[in-house]
């Protein structure tokens, strides 16, 4: 059966490999000159096993105030006149209490134990460089409130099979000594010793070489999918910009962002709205950190990739296509500076980034088939966790179509 695969970032990219490791004819395609060119390309690198938990929940539903009056830095939500963004939105805040906030989040981290089941499989059967090593992470609380707040979280983690401990700050220090220098509060941590990091953007490039040579995947860049051609309500073939038809007899979509474009022939991705991040990479000085760090207070997230250094940020819902905003660069770049200065200080830029994360109003993926046309698939809608959960999506798409 031939399989077409829209979109090659990381979701596209493991999705064309499961597929194809079960033996189907795969067709990788997408409208950049390679793989891993759009969100996958300043991710903020960590696989967070353990930490995929719904953006919607009571916690940011009783911040929603500050949020929209402009108080908080690390989100800031742009309303508008469209009823799929404002349905969205509804939709949204009917996710926010705490047991809808609790059945997703668990959702959420079975598919992501998922992922990381397929990654070990993945690393044990593929010859690939993409800086990946198990860095462990540790989240910074800043007061005893917040931190006592993220007791529950981490037992019931532990019950799905996640290992995870509280820290004092000492504890913390012992783990990553850099955080000696840390600048911003830190009450205590949760560290999770398993949870790893990797270039996404290196995964695509290096997994989609090994796909094409050893496993008969075609990939075809510069291609961008504008709609399909269908024969009684299922699929035959799809229609690019500026090419011929292409026919196929599956296809799945993880066209990131670019997935409205196709709203007319699958009106439900209308329930995926874009929430924009940003990142800086710089070269990694001697005193950066090992393990990964995410500071809750600032919804900061800093990695260490090889010779680079990246911190990643912010969640701006707003219209696709709002593009790179300098100034809310610079709200990063000032808060990663403000909590590790000698490492951010005078260092040499390598990547400025901003990029769309198409997310669900729960935060768990779109994954399945197209309820409007028989035989396209759609595994869309991971927020900021795609890199994360990229690999067990891919395994339950495989699933449809095995």
């Amino acid at each position: 059966m031939r399989i077409a695969v829209v979109g090659a970032g990381v979701v596209g990219v493991a999705t064309a490999y499961l597929l194809a490791r079960e033996g189907h004819s795969v067709v990788l395609i997408d409208g950049a000159c390679e793989p891993g060119r759009g969100a996958s390309a300043g991710n903020a690198a960590q696989l967070s096993w353990a930490y995929a938990d719904a953006m919607a929940s009571p916690a940011l539903l009783r911040h929603l105030p500050a949020i929209m009056a402009g108080r908080d830095p690390a989100f800031r939500v742009r309303w508008r006149l469209d009823p799929d963004f404002l349905l969205w939105g509804l939709r949204f805040l009917a996710n926010a209490p705490g047991w809808r906030w609790r059945g997703n989040t668990d959702a959420i981290l079975r598919l992501a134990g998922e992922s990381r089941e397929e990654m070990e499989k993945l690393l044990a059967e593929v010859d690939i460089d993409f800086d990946y090593r198990l860095a462990g992470k540790l989240h910074l609380y800043p007061d005893e409130a917040s931190l006592a707040a993220a007791k529950p979280g981490v037992e019931r983690k532990r019950r799905l099979g996640f290992e995870q401990s509280i820290l004092s700050l000492s504890e913390a220090q012992a783990v990553e000594p850099a955080l000696q220098n840390y600048q911003g509060e830190i009450a205590g941590a949760v560290y999770t010793p398993g949870d790893a990091m990797g270039d996404a953007a290196a995964f695509c490039r290096q997994l989609t070489r090994h796909m094409a040579d050893h496993l008969g995947v075609v990939t075809c860049f510069n291609r961008q999918v504008v709609g399909f051609e269908q024969r009684h309500g299922k699929l035959t073939a799809l229609r690019f910009a500026d090419h011929e038809p292409l026919e196929t007899d599956r296809a799945v979509v993880t066209a990131g962002p670019l997935i409205h474009g196709l709203m007319a022939d699958l009106p439900e991705v209308a329930d995926v709205q874009p929430v924009r991040g940003y990142s800086l990479t710089i070269a990694r000085s001697p005193n950066a950190p090992l393990v990964s760090l995410t500071d809750v207070k600032r919804k900061l997230a800093f990695v260490a990739i090889g010779d680079r250094f990246r911190v990643a940020g912010l969640a701006d819902i707003e219209r696709p296509g709002a593009g790179f905003d300098a100034g809310r660069f610079d709200v990063l770049h000032a808060a990663a500076r403000s909590v590790l200065p000698g490492c951010f200080d005078d260092a040499q830029e390598l990547m400025r980034w901003s990029g769309e994360r198409p997310m669900t109003p729960s935060s768990r993926p779109m994954i399945g088939p197209s309820r409007n046309l028989a035989g396209v698939y759609i595994n869309a809608g991971h927020g900021m966790l795609g890199w994360t959960l990229a690999l067990g999506s891919a395994r339950r798409i495989a699933g449809f179509l095995n």
